[in-house]
């Protein structure tokens, strides 16, 4: 079997599943997503591996699949190549049942899955995962967590950046100890060390108290670091016992463990007698708070520093459940201070002078651009302007403006007698543009324009002076980037070529869109009367 028969075998054979993936009736519309995807991805895998193609044939796959496709989402080039990727890292994702051999793809009812958690977080938390994280065992991690603690994406990036993996379950601790095996072990998995506070800045003078009420001032990025399941109790809690007054620094509680969680803050290093004064702030607790239901209360002593050393003996016979991590903020230069001393500017001007004479101009252009660098946050990429994006374009999101365009004008539409809503490429606009004109004219010329135009002809109770009615919604493509709007000199919105169009941005486009018809309309019945 020569190559060329090989590749049309495999766009038959993804064609078949895909439809096949369509009909079939799945409770989880995700988990079929994610069934297929990885098929796609497995099916390319086994071909490049066996018949020696390059990457490009997914270029060429990714056309062949939307000119079967036009209305499905997700066959992009690029896609297609992380559902490869999805593929590699998972490598037992779906299984087939014993009896399916060959380079067939499992039919949807005979796949199964045996990597559960795999299937309960979204494609483009996958993708994320894939981009960001290397190792199997850390992308698992970030899975199980996602799909435990719901996290959005932009979350999801966060933890990763944090190193969630390497500070979850690393709190030192007593619970074995003192705590059921269960309970304890579901308590370790829940604590971390050390917590990253770096939202909140505090100078080196700083007390426990100044630390307390940072964190209650942004209570949601302390829970969301604390991790899933913590609550807010309160804040200096009262406890009173033998005639004298005791605080509690923090008192949460959790639900999946069904206990309190008490908090203590310390500025400087752990000493060993913390350990003996939590371990009365959580008898008084359990005897204030704690309810028949509620399992005992566990604490938390958190300290800019400790010693491992030390930490193990002060725990070592305590009869409480109990922590130690250490915290992370950033450190605020003394107010008194920052008169005093000279402004990051003049140092800069001074330290320019010293080294001047010993530094080539290429090192200060380069340091000039790392320093640069360093205060841009953005994580993507832009991508350029290539045959892929601009078809996606054209196949993707033209169809489905030209879907809602048609929906929002359902009752202006009949006024009429006739109405077109045809694509655009360049200057030419026809209601049966193909994706194969579109690919020849990007051989031919530069194709710096798509979209639609639109036209409603004969106002049906303009009587002889019935009029007619056109608008464009032009996507405007530049190397970076592309605008939108009515016009080539008017944009509505501009987008990067690799940014997604969510739903109510495509709706609200739309929308622009009838508006600009409405305007004309109003406009013509207005010189009517």
């Amino acid at each position: 079997m020569n190559s060329i028969t090989t590749y049309w075998n495999l766009v038959e054979t993804l064609k078949a599943e895909i439809n096949a993936s369509r009909l079939h009736a799945v409770i989880t519309v995700n988990e079929q997503m994610l069934q297929l995807y990885w098929k796609i991805g497995h099916a390319i895998l086994q071909r490049q591996r066996q018949e020696g193609w390059g990457a490009k044939v997914i270029d060429r796959l990714a056309t062949d699949l939307r000119r079967e496709f036009p209305d499905m989402k997700g066959i992009s080039a690029r896609n297609l190549k992380y559902m490869r990727a999805f593929a590699d890292a998972w490598p037992r994702f779906v299984q087939a049942p014993p009896a399916q051999t060959g380079l067939a793809l499992p039919v949807p009812g005979g796949a199964r899955f045996v990597q559960e958690p795999l299937a309960q977080i979204t494609w483009y938390h996958h993708v994320t995962i894939l981009d960001k994280v290397k190792g199997e065992a850390e992308r698992l991690f970030y899975i199980k967590q996602t799909a435990e603690s719901g996290w959005s994406r932009n979350m999801l990036v966060h933890q990763i950046e944090s190193r969630l993996h390497e500070r979850q379950g690393r709190l030192q601790h007593n619970f074995s100890q003192t705590m059921p095996v269960a309970q304890g072990d579901l308590a370790r998995e829940l604590f971390k060390d050390p917590y990253k506070f770096d939202f909140l800045q505090l100078s080196a003078e700083a007390q426990e108290r100044d630390l307390e009420k940072a964190l209650v001032d942004h209570i949601s990025k302390f829970l969301l670091e604390m991790g899933r399941g913590f609550s807010y109790v309160g804040r200096q809690v009262h406890l009173e016992k033998g005639g004298q007054d005791y605080y509690v620094d923090l008192l949460l509680y959790h639900l999946k463990l069904h206990c309190y969680v008490v908090i203590e803050l310390k500025i400087g290093d752990f000493k060993p007698e913390y350990a003996g004064k939590m371990n009365f702030y959580l008898s008084a607790v359990d005897e204030d708070f704690r309810s028949a239901d509620d399992k005992p209360s566990i604490g938390l002593i958190l300290c800019k520093s400790k010693n491992k050393v030390t930490v193990e003996y002060a725990l070592r016979d305590v009869n409480k459940p109990m922590g130690v991590a250490e915290y992370e903020v950033l450190e605020a230069m003394p107010k008194e201070l920052q008169g005093e001393l000279p402004t990051i500017e003049a140092l800069e001007q001074e330290l320019e002078k010293e080294i001047q004479a010993h530094v080539r101009p290429l090192d200060q252009k380069l340091r000039k651009l790392r320093d640069l660098l360093s205060v841009v946050d953005r994580e993507e990429v832009q991508r350029s302007k290539d045959k892929d994006a601009v078809v996606d374009l054209f196949d993707r999101v033209l169809p489905e403006l030209a879907a809602r365009i048609t929906k929002c004008l359902d009752e202006v539409i009949p006024l009429f007698t006739g109405f077109w809503l045809a694509k655009r490429v360049n200057s030419l606009s026809k209601p049966n543009y193909t994706t194969e004109e579109l690919e020849e004219a990007w051989q031919r010329e530069n194709v710096n324009l798509v979209g639609l135009s639109l036209r409603l002809e004969g106002f049906k109770k303009a009587g002889t002076k019935a009029f007619n009615v056109s608008t464009d919604v032009i996507f405007v493509l530049e190397n970076y980037k592309y605008g939108v709007g009515p016009t080539r000199e008017k944009a509505w919105v501009e987008k990067l070529y690799h940014q997604e169009w969510t739903e109510s941005e495509l709706q609200e486009l739309a929308e622009k869109c009838c508006e600009e018809v409405i305007e004309e309309i109003n406009g013509c019945l207005e010189r009517i009367s």
